[in-house]
């Protein structure tokens, strides 16, 4: 793997822990998932990675494909990947430039795609002090 791509696949991570320690603490993200279920794959240059939402719990997998996913997000290039896990564009942006594909139910991608909003919410002033 290459450098960038591991920058990627750790800010990947990092995303996906964030939410885990968010749906711990802050009861607006909660009350949003409690009944939001969604198996999410995500398929990204050369890794992968799963999200489940199931009424409430939350859980990621990475390198993993999840069975029967409701969405799969694909990114192939890295540079995209580490430009949305910076949040430098977000998501609706790379979709409509054709860089982020999203196949199934776009309800579920439309709904994850607000919950990936508490993860800027937490990280935007930790992102202003660099």
């Amino acid at each position: 793997m290459e450098r960038k791509e591991f920058h990627a696949k750790v800010m990947f991570y990092m995303m996906c822990k964030s939410l885990e320690e968010i749906a711990k603490v802050d009861e607006d993200f909660q009350d949003e998932i409690e009944e939001f279920e969604a198996k999410i794959q995500w398929n990204i240059v050369d890794f992968k990675g799963a999200l489940v939402f199931d009424k409430g719990k939350y859980s990621f997998e990475m390198d993993y494909e999840i069975e029967d996913p409701d969405v799969i997000f694909t990114i192939n290039d890295v540079d995209t990947a580490l430009e949305m896990f910076s949040g430098k564009i977000d998501g609706p942006s790379a979709y409509m430039s054709g860089d982020l594909q999203i196949e199934g139910n776009l309800q579920d991608a439309m709904m994850y795609g607000s919950l990936s909003d508490y993860i800027a919410e937490y990280l935007d002033p930790i992102r202003q002090t660099e």
